[in-house]
């Protein structure tokens, strides 16, 4: 006969995790919208959890920041078209990416994550739970009630002035250049100035 195992402590609070609503945070700086939105809408619906069904609401608060920084591949941002339709006349529109993001820049994140809920009668209360805003700033009761970070679905890559000079220094080379050879984020070449063109019979200085 198997001796019974003893439920511990730990076990008990994940278990007690498993049935609340916790709250979670991604950074959504240089990160893919559609592979954002489609983990995003995972932690939404309560997928990654053991007692998921799909007509049981048992998923998450999720906190996207920095969403106007949110990024799309290649041209999307021109080629990507949103199309509304409120039933009424003159009422259809078509407008690219780029002019949604300029005027609202949450709104992509939104549609992203709204697209990737899937076509059910439950999307409208899972996107309730989700709350996005520009930038890292966020009220003190959304701050408070954080309890996990998720991973970011992409690297985020450091900008050429963000290296610093030890890094630059032990970076392969594969040219190498002459002593006066100019860096153009760290020294602007001088104006040269407006050409003056000689007179009749002057030569060139």
């Amino acid at each position: 006969m198997s001796a019974r195992r003893v439920v511990s402590r730990v076990d008990r609070v994940n278990q007690w995790l498993q049935f609340s609503r916790q709250w979670h945070v991604i950074d959504a700086n240089q990160q893919d919208a559609e592979l954002l939105g489609d983990k995003v809408a995972r932690y939404l619906t309560g997928k990654h959890k053991p007692i998921f069904h799909p007509e049981t609401d048992c998923g998450d608060h999720v906190v996207v920041t920095n969403c106007k920084e949110i990024a799309m591949h290649a041209f999307d941002w021109k080629h990507t078209i949103y199309k509304f339709n409120m039933e009424y006349p003159k009422s259809k529109a078509d407008i690219p990416a780029w002019k949604i993001h300029e005027y609202d820049p949450c709104r992509i994140a939104f549609l992203s994550i709204y697209r990737s809920l899937g076509n059910n009668i439950l999307r409208r209360r899972h996107i309730q739970r989700l709350h996005l805003f520009p930038d890292s700033e966020m009220p003190e009761f959304v701050r408070n009630n954080i309890g996990s970070q998720l991973r970011q679905v992409q690297e985020v890559v450091k900008r050429s002035d963000e290296y610093t000079a030890e890094e630059r220094a032990a970076f392969p080379r594969v040219v190498k250049f002459a002593e006066n050879h100019v860096v153009d984020w760290e020294k602007s070449l001088p104006n040269p100035g407006r050409h003056v063109k000689p007179a009749p019979g002057q030569k060139n200085k």
